[in-house]
């Protein structure tokens, strides 16, 4: 279950996010795919605690070295991977400083207990917090240099900046940078082995990893008789072409997902081989260039119409699909209810499986409004380990019937959106060690592949259905395929960009020499995920987000304001046109707030359960619903106690009300009468509002101005920007002490 589940998290971040083509998006999948721990009692032949703290110190003495053996914890099973026979040791760290706690874990793996994974928390995090104390440059150094601590030789390379898949930069988080490295054989990158390192904005490690390798050492191709880097991006211009395809993305405000067009390469190919001028492919070497089969629907029409299923009726469907349990195991249905998601009516069975203490679950997804089956996995072989003997003496089943058997299973339980998918256009990929066949059916909408929402399938070589997933997104607009740049134009400036990388690599095959063959990659800007946008005719990177590229310029506020706006806080259309210094609304001001402090989700709710409202001016359609909504359940609002006006501008003892309602302090400024404060306009603060202003200004959040608080002037947004930052500080300095969810 675990194996699959992450390999659909891949799949929706490759074609959603990544949109690589759909055979890249493929080998994302079986590189990225989780290899599960297998979990061993240790004994007293195996490494003890004592030497893994001494072997921690030995990599990080300045780290660690007042740390005492009390402060450890060993993890009382090692583990190893399916397919790898290092084993592997975890230690658990906890120290107290200065009342707070510092935490974290190390883990060792083989008899040289190379340090493979460590991730550190420390006491303070203010120095880490926008704008920290490095760098991106000076932490790029601290990262290289941590590098050569722990990982051994000199045999890898700095690759880039790792990118971020956070839509937003929350003030309260720590600044994070990633930077990846590759490890190299005799000066070529390997492809498939990567290290990374994170550093926080203060310079201190937070998290590092690599893939330490088993006994089973791949050959490596020998560098001799390759064809120039020039001569392979030749003939990769020579032979592109181009496709344009419906990419699917989601919008970072309100978390839906939309369709936009791209142009990307038809071809399954991986690369070109180096030394034998041949494209690389996941079956292996081709004379001639692979390309993807037409697209060609499943079905002219649906086979019926979509009919709602009531929960009675998934419970039945779930039963016929997941009641298939050894001996001595029972069956349960736990729960069944309805939610919404994707735009989607779903209704969740979850069910499980036991017997004595044991016990396994997962869940059934299934179209309210269609009665189509959505997500299902097969538990049976999980439950039964006995079967993988079976399953080891069935012959492996020929491409054209599990193809024919996962098209049945499609018609069975899709049948009336059957004809918005294609057949496959890619060769089903085969997991030998659990003898299963995933095959992909990509949705087709104006003639065009619909990138990011496809449906899959997995066939065990028993012929029985092992898992199934639909991406099922709700897109509102298709764009005009006629409103797409020329495809000559955009095929002139993808071969304009394109060159060529050399790199080691494997197929992933394991019908194809699984030794690393040198290929030539192609990359654009050094890249190997990129797609021209249909729409402008430029280059998108598909790895990293596009950022904000708004900037604007302040006297006293410019870093902050910028932060604002690339995190999507504060909302620019036109930097030209923009005034830091003009007043800001209430509904701007909440925006900025909320957002900035908390990663904001745009909530969905069943179709039968009213929305809440807080105020009746804001209802379920107003733009800022979701933000007053928020803003309410933090309790900065008080919905029945006051009214909220979106437009009306904000004054600077309003704003404190804000600010200590968020702390969670409100209790304390209802007293205001126990506050001295020095402040000449004090008079002129609203009664109600003293404790709160009080507050604000003594704990730094609000600055006086010529010894002056200024009550009812109205906050800009520079004014803002700056006080955000500062309760940012009090927020995260407040939740490591325990005192502030």
């Amino acid at each position: 279950m675990k194996k699959w589940s992450v390999a659909v998290g891949s799949s929706i971040l490759a074609f959603g996010l990544l949109a690589p083509t759909i055979s890249e998006a493929s080998t994302i999948v079986q590189q990225q795919e989780e290899r599960i721990p297998i979990l061993v009692a240790l004994n007293e032949n195996d490494v003890s605690k004592e030497q893994l703290i001494k072997r921690l110190k030995e990599v990080l003495p300045e780290k660690f070295s007042s740390y005492k053996d009390s402060d450890f914890q060993m993890n009382s099973m090692s583990h190893h991977y399916i397919g790898d026979d290092v084993t592997r040791y975890e230690l658990i760290f906890n120290k107290t400083v200065n009342n707070k706690s510092e935490s974290g874990s190390v883990t060792f793996a083989g008899d040289q207990l190379e340090m493979e994974n460590y991730y550190f928390t420390p006491s303070n995090m203010k120095d880490a917090l926008f704008p920290g104390k490095v760098t991106s440059d000076e932490a790029q150094k601290i990262a290289e240099n941590f590098m050569k601590k722990v990982v051994k030789g000199n045999d890898y390379i700095f690759v880039s900046n790792e990118p971020s898949y956070y839509s937003s930069r929350v003030l309260t988080d720590p600044i994070t940078y990633n930077y990846s490295f590759v490890r190299t054989e005799n000066g070529i990158p390997i492809y498939d082995n990567t290290m990374s390192v994170g550093v926080l904005g203060d310079g201190q490690i937070t998290n590092f990893y690599q893939s330490i390798n088993g006994t089973k050492r791949l050959a490596f191709e020998d560098q001799t008789n390759l064809i120039t880097s020039a001569e392979a991006a030749n003939k990769l211009k020579e032979n592109i072409q181009l496709e344009l395809q419906y990419l699917i993305d989601y919008d970072r405000n309100t978390g839906e997902s939309y369709a936009k067009l791209a142009y990307q390469p038809v071809t399954t190919m991986i690369g070109l081989h180096a030394t034998s001028n041949k494209w690389y492919t996941m079956s292996g070497l081709s004379e001639s260039i692979p390309t993807q089969s037409k697209l060609e629907k499943l079905a002219n029409g649906p086979l019926k119409p979509a009919t709602p299923i009531t929960l009675e009726q998934a419970k039945e469907v779930a039963k016929k699909l997941a009641n298939n349990v050894p001996d001595g195991m029972k069956f349960n249905i736990d729960s069944a209810y309805e939610m919404e998601t994707n735009g989607h009516a779903i209704i969740m069975i979850s069910y499980s499986y036991t017997k004595g203490n044991s016990s396994y679950g997962s869940s059934i997804e299934i179209n309210k409004n269609t009665g189509e089956l959505l997500n299902y996995s097969d538990f049976y072989d999980y439950m039964n380990p006995s079967s993988q003997d079976d399953k080891e003496k069935l012959p492996r089943l020929p491409k054209e019937q599990v193809v024919m058997l996962a098209t049945e299973a499609v018609k069975q339980l899709a049948p009336s959106s059957l004809h918005e998918y294609s057949k496959p256009i890619d060769e089903p990929t085969y997991d030998e060690e659990g003898g299963t066949h995933q095959i992909n059916f990509p949705k087709i909408k104006n003639g065009l592949i619909v990138n990011g929402d496809s449906l899959f399938v997995s066939i065990g070589n028993d012929g029985q259905l092992k898992s199934y997933y639909r991406v099922a997104n709700q897109i509102k607009e298709w764009p005009e395929p006629t409103t797409a740049v020329d495809k000559n134009q955009a095929t002139a400036t993808f071969k304009e960009a394109l060159s060529a990388k050399l790199v080691y690599t494997i197929s992933g095959n394991p019908n194809t020499d699984e030794s690393y063959k040198l290929v030539y990659m192609p990359t654009v800007k050094g890249q190997e995920y990129y797609y021209i946008d249909a729409k402008t005719g430029q280059f998108v990177n598909s790895l990293i987000q596009a950022e904000n590229d708004i900037s604007i310029t302040h006297p006293s506020a410019e870093k902050e304001l910028n932060y604002l706006i690339q995190a999507g806080a504060i909302e620019v259309k036109d930097p030209n046109q923009f005034n830091a210094d003009t007043a800001i609304t209430k509904g701007q001001a909440l925006t900025a707030i909320t957002k900035s402090l908390t990663y904001f989700y745009y909530e969905t709710y069943n179709q039968t359960t009213e929305k809440p409202m807080s105020f009746d001016n804001i209802d379920s359609k107003h733009p800022l619903y979701q933000i007053v909504e928020n803003a309410s359940s933090m309790g900065i609002l008080k919905p029945g106690k006051e009214t909220f006006n979106p437009d009306e501008k904000m004054t600077r003892e309003e704003l404190a009300v804000w600010f200590i309602r968020t702390l969670g302090l409100e209790q304390a400024a209802k007293h205001s009468g126990i506050y001295n404060v020095t402040y000449a306009d004090k008079e002129k603060v609203s009664e109600q509002y003293k404790g709160y202003v009080a507050l604000s200004q003594a704990m730094g959040l609000q600055k006086l101005e010529q010894s002056k608080f200024n009550p009812t002037h109205e906050v800009t947004y520079a004014d803002l920007a700056v006080s955000i930052i500062q309760l940012a500080y009090e927020i995260a300095d407040k939740r490591q002490s325990g005192m502030y969810y």
